[in-house]
């Protein structure tokens, strides 16, 4: 059964593998393309991002460059004299020129230059007016992009202009610098060619794909490109334009495609992934379901082998869905019925037993009282014709005695194997045992017994034969004194509820032992040395004959109690 379980349980898994991995695969498919876009769309994003965060710092290089400007210029505006002037002039370029700015410069607007921190060249004309950006300069050889500010002012009583600039170049960008993942680069149009001023890995391939160029030079801010350099970055370039509002300056920011995880996975990948992964919780899913739909069907086979073997108790849980707890249900069902009539077969079983003891007894009644009442009548006559001694008549008078007892037992016998029908009438539990105690009362003195009654029946009545209840009662009593040698309490305890009345009889004798409690109510069962074996038997004879039954609770050596329950008798109706 448990490989036929196993089997079940595999079917279950591969149905459900059956089932799942087609809208699995769908699923991871859909999975690995929405989270593939939904990178290049982060990652183009990102470096969007990282593109205007490059051209803000160009933006405010330049106007720190103008604010620098226009300190000096309002400097030297206030000095009229021209010594003064020059030693100004030349205090604050050495203050400008160690603390980063590149270039320093004052010219007349017709382009002749008052001053200057080193030799330069302009691409474009220099302004005449107060403005910022970004201007091309060539200088000791090199070319350089600088972030720069013009500022107009009168010197001497005439117009002239202060530039203050910095080259665009790794120290500028320190900020963006910081991701080592990122490579920046800056190219300048010189003469209609673009030519690389900066970089910050000059290892790497440098190139401007010339379809890029053009759409910036057309007006677009900035153009992402998943695979720059042969697939190498993703990268996004940006247009940097000049003072005169033309296209000067081109970035380029990008990220190595193998630099995280999610760049190193391509679709295929992504998607087997996600794939195996669904694949393997699907499996896990399909074992645990698979043992919630076969743990019931285990739990009813191991039921039907415990039934099979004879155990009627065996329950099983009512677990699982609603076809498996109508299942477990009815065979909860089944076996409770089949507990009923195995109770049932046994007690008809008893009664055959029984109404076959009676039979024998009817037999024994004719064969064996005829000789017993001719021998002790014989014996009575000897011993009163004839002249016997001493030892002669102490025999007789065993014989005698011992043909009494043996007329008791065949009447026991006789009375339970053909029990009279009870003559019942309403009398209340109490009544029996107080009757009970009113007779035995000089035998509880002989055995230093005590009998404490406790009756918490209200009153309550049965139907039943007195004679047979007091007989009934009094075995229970006799019992009790007999487990007690060496006296002590026995409790009689009268209860009764809405159906039944119970008379408990409890001792505080050594008790029943376990092994044969399933046998002390068995007709000639006994543990006494004269004993029986029909005192229990005759009470539970008279309850059943009343319709009630018997019980019997203990615990080893803390005493035993045997318990009469009967129908409680209606209330009459009056007339």
């Amino acid at each position: 059964m448990s490989i036929r379980m196993t089997s079940l349980r595999f079917r279950l898994v591969i149905g459900f593998m059956l089932v799942s991995v087609p809208a699995m695969m769908a699923s991871a498919y859909i999975a690995a393309r929405l989270i593939s876009d939904a990178f290049e769309e982060n990652v183009e994003q990102w470096l969007g991002e990282t593109s205007r965060f490059f051209a803000l710092e160009i933006a405010e290089a330049t106007q720190e460059a103008q604010r620098v400007a226009g300190v000096i210029g309002h400097r030297l505006e206030q000095t009229t004299d021209d010594h003064k002037m020059q030693r100004t002039v030349e205090r604050e370029f050495a203050v400008l020129s160690s603390v980063g700015y590149d270039l320093i410069a004052i010219y007349r607007p017709g382009g002749d230059i008052l001053f200057k921190t080193r030799d330069f060249n302009s691409v474009s004309p220099l302004p005449a007016e107060t403005s910022l950006g970004l201007f091309r300069i060539e200088t000791d050889g090199k070319r350089w992009i600088m972030a720069g500010a013009v500022q107009a002012v009168q010197i001497g009583g005439l117009p002239a202009n202060i530039l203050v600039g910095t080259w665009l170049d790794e120290g500028s960008f320190g900020g963006i610098k910081v991701v080592t993942s990122l490579e920046i680069r800056l190219f300048a149009l010189f003469n209609g060619q673009l030519e690389l001023v900066m970089q910050t890995h000059p290892d790497r391939t440098t190139a401007v794909p010339a379809s890029v160029r053009a759409r910036l030079e057309a007006g677009e801010e900035g153009v992402f490109e998943p695979a720059a350099d042969g697939g190498a970055y993703r990268a996004a370039y940006s247009g940097l334009r000049g003072i005169d509002g033309e296209l000067v300056a081109i970035s380029f920011i990008g990220m190595r495609s193998e630099a995280g995880f999610f760049e190193q996975l391509r679709r295929e990948s992504l998607f087997l992934g996600i794939f195996l992964l669904g694949s393997a919780i699907s499996i896990v899913v399909g074992i645990l379901t698979s043992d919630l739909l076969v743990r019931p069907l285990r739990a009813l086979t191991q039921g039907v082998r415990a039934i099979s073997a004879g155990d009627f108790g065996q329950r099983v849980s009512a677990g699982g869905g609603r076809e498996i707890v109508e299942l477990a249900a009815g065979f909860n069902g089944m076996a409770e019925q089949l507990g009923k009539l195995q109770d049932l077969e046994t007690e008809l079983r008893r009664k055959d037993r029984l109404s076959a003891l009676g039979q024998a007894a009817m037999v024994i009644a004719h064969e064996v009282r005829n000789p017993l009442g001719i021998i002790k009548t014989s014996t009575e006559v000897v011993r009163n014709r004839a002249k016997l001694g001493g030892a002669e008549e102490k025999m007789l008078g065993y014989v005698i005695d011992e043909v009494r007892r043996i007329e008791t037992l065949v009447r026991d016998f006789l009375d339970f194997a053909q029990p009279k029908p009870p003559v019942k009438v309403e009398l209340p539990f109490r009544a029996v045992i107080d009757r009970v105690a009113a007779i035995a009362a000089p035998e509880f003195g002989r055995q230093k017994i005590r009998l404490a009654i406790e009756d918490r029946s209200n009153g309550a009545t049965v139907l039943g034969d007195p004679d047979q209840l007091y007989q009934a009662c009094l075995n229970l009593i006799l019992n009790a004194i007999d487990a007690m040698p060496d006296g002590g309490m026995i409790q009689a305890t009268v209860s009764a509820t809405g159906e039944t009345v119970s008379l408990t009889i409890r001792d505080e004798g050594a008790g029943v032992p376990e092994a044969i409690h399933h046998e002390i109510f068995n007709p000639f069962f006994t543990t006494k040395a004269k004993g029986t074996g029909l005192g229990l038997a005759k009470v539970q004879a008279v309850a059943e004959a009343h319709g009630g039954t018997t019980s019997c609770v203990c615990v080893p050596g803390q005493g035993a109690a045997f318990a009469i329950t009967l129908p409680r008798a209606k209330p009459r109706v009056a007339a």
